[in-house]
């Protein structure tokens, strides 16, 4: 991870029953639309994978007065860091943050559906997090490509 040699993950929908179209799709953090920058985007892990329109996600992590987001690298050193996601659309969801060491935390999401999550890490302890997201049931709603730590 530290070296950047990953692949990110991206969701795509492969037709087998009706409805089935378009689920999941890979959101593209981009500043513009055009096909360079998505492509770029998109191999630098720079998107996140959602099971629809209806659930939103942002996830930063902050150290200091530096802050990265979804495919980015944040150089934390020896700071403290807290990790934050803010998730839309899944009432009474789970957001869990994974690392190296598999799952290191969960939370609840409201009834509401709205809500901001945050779990606090060194990058001694970790070389990257990323999250996923779970409605109640147990299937994925979202799951985030790593940021990585230094």
């Amino acid at each position: 991870m530290r070296q950047r040699r990953w692949r990110p993950a991206m969701g795509n929908s492969d037709t087998h029953l009706e409805g089935q179209i378009g689920v999941p799709h890979t959101v593209v953090l981009a500043e513009d639309l055009s096909a360079n920058e998505i492509l770029a985007r998109i191999r630098a892990g720079r998107s996140w994978i959602s099971e629809s329109v209806a659930v939103e996600l942002s996830f930063t992590v902050f150290a200091g007065d530096q802050s990265a987001g979804i495919g980015e690298r944040l150089v934390a050193g020896d700071e403290p860091a807290v990790a934050r996601a803010d998730v839309r659309g899944v009432p009474s969801g789970t957001v869990s943050f994974h690392t190296e060491q598999g799952m290191v935390h969960r939370a609840s999401l409201a009834r509401a559906g709205s809500n901001a999550v945050e779990w606090h890490l060194s990058a001694a302890d970790s070389a990257f997090v990323r999250i996923e997201v779970r409605h109640p049931e147990g299937h994925m709603a979202a799951l985030s490509n790593p940021i990585i730590l230094t």
